[in-house]
Order: C-alpha cells, then sequence, then structure tokens
C-alpha cells in the first residue's frame, strides 16, 4: 500500500501534467487563429518577421512560434535593446492578446520548474524510479 504523501505526489503529478497540457492548447490556439494579427502588429520586429518565413501548419512549428515571440515578450526589454523586437509594434500589440501570450508563457516557464522540481524531489525520495 503507498503512503499518503505517494498518492499526494501522484496526484499532483497528474495535475501539473493536465495544467501543461491546458497550457500548450492555449498556446497553439493563439498560434493558429491569431498569428496573421501578431505578424500585423509586429511585423518591424526582425525576429517576427524571421520566423514568418518558417512557419507552417504542423502543430510543431506554431508551437516552437508562438513561444518565440512569448520569450520576446517575456524579455522584452532586452529584445528591444538587442534589435529583436519594435517597441512601437510591441505597444501596438493589443493588450489582450499580450496578456494571453504572456501568461501562458509564463505558465509554461513556472510549470516546467515545478515539474523539474517534483521529478527531482520524486527520484530523492525514491517515488521515481
Amino acid at each position: 500500500m503507498r503512503s499518503d504523501i505517494e498518492i499526494l505526489f501522484l496526484l499532483s503529478g497528474l495535475v501539473l501534467i493536465a495544467l501543461i497540457f491546458l497550457s500548450s492548447l492555449i498556446l497553439l490556439f493563439v498560434a493558429y487563429f491569431f498569428a496573421r494579427d501578431i505578424f500585423e502588429y509586429l511585423s518591424n520586429s526582425p525576429a517576427v518577421i524571421s520566423r514568418r518565413r518558417t512557419l507552417g501548419w504542423e502543430p510543431i512549428g506554431r508551437f516552437l512560434f508562438i513561444n518565440s515571440v512569448g520569450t520576446l515578450m517575456i524579455f522584452s526589454r532586452k529584445s528591444i535593446r538587442n534589435g529583436e523586437l519594435d517597441a512601437k509594434d510591441y505597444e501596438a500589440l493589443p493588450v489582450g492578446l499580450r496578456r494571453i501570450i504572456l501568461f501562458s508563457n509564463w505558465m509554461m516557464l513556472v510549470l516546467s520548474t515545478i515539474a523539474i522540481i517534483g521529478a527531482v524531489l520524486g527520484k530523492v525520495n525514491g517515488w521515481l524510479s
């Protein structure tokens, strides 16, 4: 019989997987249905323009595209300073779309960190083999 802490670890791992999946679906939704808006509003940003040529309809490419745009937005000051993101374009992007992209990318970053910490804790405590 498993202890209560092992059952809690298992359930929290399942919730973590579900949240990562949900966040990935939100990012894919934005990548498929708002890519035209992203390209329209960020048309002067070199990093976005270079990714437009490689963007196809496959989910992996769309996922990588929206993650790269989200990374530019998360580190917007550095991206603007490096010339990868145009400041006027960043300000012109609709606030709702910017919030969805930022929230989803931050959630993926936080959930990935939690997953790594959970995997290390599980390995140390012998809950994972």
